[in-house]
């Protein structure tokens, strides 16, 4: 688990959800989910991929984003080596019938699941993330509530140092943040 897959993972964690990272997705060639969260109170569960690079000039586009969650959500393959016929791609293999097994090992029912992409922002109106949404949703014949967008910079971070306590001394990661929260309100109130 890299730095801001844990930093999401943390989210949700704080958002009152059990979490599991990193799971191998069964019969998957080099094939892993980031994080399955899952809400008792709410009785959602969350399937979430985290894409986060924090320059404005690398971020994806909706279009961007739906070839990504055919890959890490519905299994697709990538054409990296078209002129290689041994490829995933080129035998036309696709990986969904293991991304739902492992969705079963994990008692998660497939149509009710929330994919969530999270990327580090976006500047599209949110009429135009409902738009993709629904166009995303038809074309797996799923609902557009199974789909979610969650901004790094704009949810995840601010959120993150809204409720972040002084101790955490058992994760480094969450420490740092306390350090950051606390120089943050330091200095800020420093005359």
């Amino acid at each position: 688990m890299n730095t801001t897959e844990h930093l999401v993972e943390v989210y949700y964690r704080q958002s009152g959800c059990f979490t599991a990272t990193d799971i191998k997705i069964v019969k998957g060639n080099n094939r892993q989910f980031d994080l399955l969260a899952f809400n008792l109170q709410t009785q959602k569960y969350y399937h979430v991929e985290i894409s986060v690079a924090h320059g404005q000039q690398w971020q994806a586009s909706l279009n961007d984003i739906k070839e990504r969650i055919r890959y890490k959500f519905f299994g697709s393959t990538k054409n990296l080596r078209p002129d290689n016929p041994n490829t995933d791609f080129n035998k036309g293999k696709s990986y969904l019938d293991s991304i739902k097994a492992t969705y079963q090992k994990f008692g998660l029912e497939y149509d009710k699941l929330i994919r969530v992409w999270c990327t580090w922002c976006l500047t599209d109106t949110n009429s135009a993330i409902d738009t993709w949404k629904i166009e995303i949703a038809n074309e797996f014949n799923l609902k557009p509530d199974n789909f979610e967008i969650l901004l790094f910079r704009d949810t995840v971070f601010p959120t993150l140092l809204a409720n972040i306590g002084t101790a955490y001394y058992d994760d480094e990661l969450l420490r740092t943040l306390s350090l950051i929260s606390e120089y943050n309100r330091q200095t800020h109130n420093k005359k």
